[in-house]
């Protein structure tokens, strides 16, 4: 029989059977006993229909160390299968139908680093082996509908260094007992339906906490070596001061929350803050350099703020506010309090606020600008110095796509100077940067016009429809549209022919009809 096996030989020996339709025994069978001389190291049997596996059938493959099970159809683990497998290290059981899950798999599996349990419809975990000491060190248990885990189900897995809970049923921690975890860097709690957090109940290991998507009211801070926190998408009002606790913390995620006011905490370490989609109506005092000596990014989009000033003294790298619906004006003096970071450039978003039509020229003076996004705001107008200023244009680049410009001699600088860079530099960024008004020239591009000579956007709009029939090969784009309006003598024109062909057509049925009749009396005669 020939085999269905496709090998593929790197570094290791790779046996690939990734949907090849090997569901029923006898194939399994067949083509699994040619292996017995080979020194496999890696076995992929993902995606066949596979039901169940024969006992013996494993036995041979004494030196594999990775096996892909996934995306099968097994309800079952016997644990006998794997009886013989001394040196796997990678077992992926996910997108399966198994519905339990016990930890005596891992003492049949002595060597065995990561298991993938992902995509299962596993309910409970149980603990049915004694206190012996596993080397795993990354379970993933993610999309399946845990309730609830044995409590002394980690007391066995001190190695675990990575444990996914996602996407499942728990409604506590309490009883999870994950204290024992003592080697855990990196937990991932989300989408569940917590509706608090006491850090005294997690290892003090942990680096890495994600929790969003739950139904967090409250979290009880405890001192850990904790570097990440997400707890997006909760119901958290307020932040705690003994946030403060964690000292190395470096990234606070806590958008999509009902927070109005940031308690006065300091973080030493805190780089990314994430304030996005709360319920602030101004930018908190608190949040400032000396609470925040080395922040590097701060997002505060989505939130009803208003007058976007900044209260106290702040240093960033990298600075979003989109989607603010109450934001219409930046003033000059809204960002007078930022500190320049030294020798580092700032990127600077403002999209896709619907009510912002105005910024003052001289807004972004004291900013060295890696870039700056203003798109799909609702500027009509743009001074060249807020753009341009002292400095070289070509350092950074500038997004305006999605404005209502109106392109009057006031702007003729962006044809004049900011067309051409982008055209050079980032011609992506004219994709979407046109004209609404005057309407002659409505929706076009302003690319449309790059090469061309003159003031255009200072010439008189009624000369409009007869320069638009220019011939300007070779500078527009063979792809370009140009659009052309009807003057009025035209339509006089048009309308004029379309009445005097409208007379002819009818007489000429009128004559038709009476030609035929003519005929029919003529033929009666006979």
């Amino acid at each position: 029989m020939k085999s269905n096996f496709h090998i593929a030989v790197h570094q290791k020996l790779i046996v690939d059977c990734h949907e090849k339709h090997l569901g029923s025994n006898d194939m399994l069978n067949s083509d699994l006993l040619m292996l017995d001389e080979v020194t496999l190291q890696k076995l992929i049997l993902s995606r066949n229909n596979i039901v169940d596996l024969p006992g013996h059938l494993l036995k041979r493959l004494k030196h594999l160390k990775s096996l892909d099970l996934s995306e099968n159809v097994m309800s079952e683990i016997h644990t006998d299968i794997f009886m013989n497998l001394y040196n796997l290290e990678d077992l992926s059981l996910s997108r399966n139908n198994l519905t339990s899950f016990d930890d005596l798999l891992l003492k049949v599996l002595p060597t065995l680093l990561t298991l993938d349990l992902s995509h299962n419809r596993i309910s409970t975990i149980e603990h049915t082996i004694d206190r012996t000491l596993m080397k795993i060190n990354s379970l993933n248990l993610a999309h399946n509908s845990i309730i609830n885990i044995s409590e002394n189900f980690f007391e066995s897995l001190s190695n675990l260094q990575y444990l996914d809970l996602s996407f499942n049923k728990i409604y506590s921690l309490e009883n999870v007992n994950l204290i024992h975890l003592n080697s855990l860097k990196i937990l991932y709690i989300n989408n569940n339906f917590l509706t608090s957090i006491y850090m005294q109940i997690l290892p003090k290991s942990l680096t890495e906490l994600h929790a969003g998507y739950n139904l967090i009211t409250e979290v009880y801070y405890e001192q850990s070596q904790m570097e990440v926190l997400s707890l997006e998408f909760n119901q958290i009002s307020e932040i705690k001061s003994n946030l403060s606790k964690l000292e190395n913390l470096q990234h606070l995620n806590i958008t999509g929350n009902k927070i109005s006011n940031f308690t006065n905490v300091v973080l030493q370490n805190l780089r990314i803050l994430d304030i996005s989609y709360n319920k602030l109506f101004y930018i908190p005092e608190t949040v400032s350099v000396k609470n925040f000596p080395v922040l590097i990014q701060l997002n505060i989009s989505q939130n009803p703020i208003q007058n976007l000033t900044f209260p106290a003294d702040l240093k960033f790298h990298s600075f979003v506010a989109s989607n603010m619906s109450m934001l219409s004006t930046i003033a000059k003096d809204t960002f007078a309090k930022l500190v320049p970071p030294s020798n580092v450039c700032i990127n600077l978003t403002l999209s896709n606020n619907e009510k912002l039509s105005s910024i003052h020229e001289d807004a972004l003076d004291r900013l060295n600008l890696c870039s700056l996004d203003l798109s799909n705001n609702q500027l009509s107008y743009i001074a060249q110095k807020l753009v341009l200023r002292n400095t070289s244009f070509t350092m950074y680049k500038v997004n305006l796509q999605g404005n209502p410009f109106k392109c009057n001699c006031s702007l003729q600088w962006m044809l004049d100077t900011m067309v051409p860079k982008l055209y050079s530099t980032y011609p992506n960024l004219l994709d979407e940067l046109r004209c609404a008004w005057p309407l002659q020239i409505s929706n076009m591009r302003m690319v449309h016009w790059y090469g061309w000579k003159g003031q255009v956007f200072c010439t008189d709009m009624s000369d409009f429809n007869e320069k638009l029939t220019i011939n300007v090969a070779g500078v527009i784009p063979d792809n370009q549209v140009v659009k052309f309006d009807s003057s009025p003598g035209l339509l006089a024109v048009l309308g004029t022919t379309i009445c005097v062909l409208s007379i002819l057509v009818i007489v000429g049925l009128i004559w038709t009809q009476r030609l035929y009749m003519k005929r029919r009396r003529v033929n009666r005669k006979f």
